[in-house]
């Protein structure tokens, strides 16, 4: 199945940005919340037709790094540096005989989620909606290279 936008939004809206109560109690809790989301959507890719095989073993990796991003002190800098840890989670990732590449649009992904972060008027509909997307356009910007014959190929 194919990597898609709209139900990253969705899950993110509905497990980590709820609309009412059930908020997370902490940074770690809003780090498992996140990966909770992401690693299973992310596992749902495929590269040359082989699924990604290591998306849900690699989620407690996400999670701490997502953490530690979150604990950053400054709105921007968080986004910033849960971009960074999506993009180096995204990376490695093995795809039957596959290996993927870090994201080539990492910058990107980067400048996105320290903006989202930083705009605080934004409602969490919003707010998600951007992530995913910009998550999204990074997920298919990596790149999966595996043994001659195959070509590499992106995430889809």
């Amino acid at each position: 199945m194919p990597l898609d936008p709209v139900s990253l939004a969705l899950g993110l809206r509905q497990r980590w940005l709820p609309a009412e109560g059930g908020f997370p109690s902490s940074v770690d809790d809003s780090a498992g919340r996140f990966a909770d989301v992401v690693a299973p959507w992310f596992g749902a890719g495929a590269a040359s037709g082989f699924p990604c095989a290591t998306a849900m073993a690699r989620k407690s990796q996400l999670a701490g790094a997502a953490a530690a991003a979150l604990a950053t002190g400054d709105a921007r800098g968080a986004g910033q540096q849960l971009a960074l840890a999506l993009a180096q989670y995204m990376a490695g990732q093995t795809f039957g005989a596959g290996v993927s590449a870090l994201p080539v649009a990492t910058p990107a992904l980067v400048l996105a989620l320290g903006e989202v972060f930083a705009a605080h008027d934004l409602d969490d509909d919003r707010r998600a909606t951007l992530i995913a997307a910009a998550t999204h356009l990074t997920a298919v910007s990596t790149i999966v290279t595996f043994p001659t014959p195959i070509p590499p190929s992106p995430v889809l």
